[in-house]
């Protein structure tokens, strides 16, 4: 099996980081509403991403937003597999990657086409692992995920990127020990999952040390409009966008890989 960035992104492994565009199939997506929630308004929406140098597209049907409702598997299904098979067909060399914690979904959504698992809850169900190396996807694992609900962070300010750094270790090991390939692994420090304000700007500061100690597997990051952005960069004026292109700025310069956003930077 050839390297993650080898498949879904060949620019990045050439040596440019890549671009994963955020294609929303949610009616309360904190970034746009539900502006791309139908097929036609996704595919018109992830064509202008491609158009703009968006490498790989991320479709996800439940919003995770700081107070987010959980969304029934069937329901999230019904979102996302019409938005995954439209652009499957109207974009057939773009790789998608489905963003669900759910197996259920993250199958009906290989089946219409998409090439990778984006989990943020890094092998909650216990039956996710089996279908990535079944069906010899990809996936992205991300830190965070129980903080972001609630249970304690196990670390404090000073100490948070050997926090992520464990946990995102911690994901691997889990991942590896289930049978999934390393080579199929891509791992999300979780920018505003467990952290709060500038606890983000330390993690980071620390990026480099993370990205060293995820190798081989590549590191993905995941600030776009996000909130903490506007005091992390007051130079930006409020503009989300302006401040997550220079959050991405730093984030390759310490070695991130692939930037997923809202807006192409």
């Amino acid at each position: 099996m050839k390297p993650f960035l080898e498949r879904f992104c060949p620019a990045a492994a050439a040596g440019r980081p890549a671009v994963m565009g955020i294609v929303n199939a949610t009616p309360d997506s904190f970034s746009d509403g539900g502006a791309h929630a139908t097929p036609e308004a996704a595919v018109a929406w992830a064509r202008g991403l491609v158009a703009a140098g968006a490498d790989l597209l991320d479709v996800g049907a439940e919003s995770t937003r700081p107070g987010y409702s959980p969304v029934p598997a069937d329901e999230e299904e019904r979102r996302l597999v019409p938005v995954v098979a439209a652009l499957r067909a109207a974009l057939p060399g773009v790789p998608i990657s489905a963003d669900t914690r759910k197996a259920s979904v993250a199958r009906v959504a290989l089946d219409a086409g998409a090439d990778i698992v984006n989990d943020v809850s890094s092998l909650e169900d216990p039956d996710m692992a089996a279908l990535v190396r079944e069906r010899g996807a990809g996936l992205v694992l991300m830190n965070g995920w129980p903080e972001h609900n609630g249970a304690p962070r196990d670390a404090a300010p000073g100490g948070l990127a050997d926090w992520v750094l464990r946990g995102l270790r911690a994901a691997r090991a889990r991942a590896l020990a289930a049978g999934v390939a390393e080579e199929a692994l891509c791992l999300d420090p979780g920018f505003g999952f467990g952290l709060r304000g500038a606890d983000n700007a330390e993690v980071l500061r620390g990026l480099a040390g993370i990205v060293a100690g995820c190798a081989p597997c590549p590191v993905l990051v995941g600030p776009s409009r996000k909130h903490f952005l506007a005091a992390q960069y007051p130079e930006a004026r409020g503009d989300r966008d302006r401040a997550t292109a220079l959050f991405c700025a730093e984030a390759v310069a310490a070695g991130a890989r692939i930037l997923r956003v809202h807006a192409v930077p």
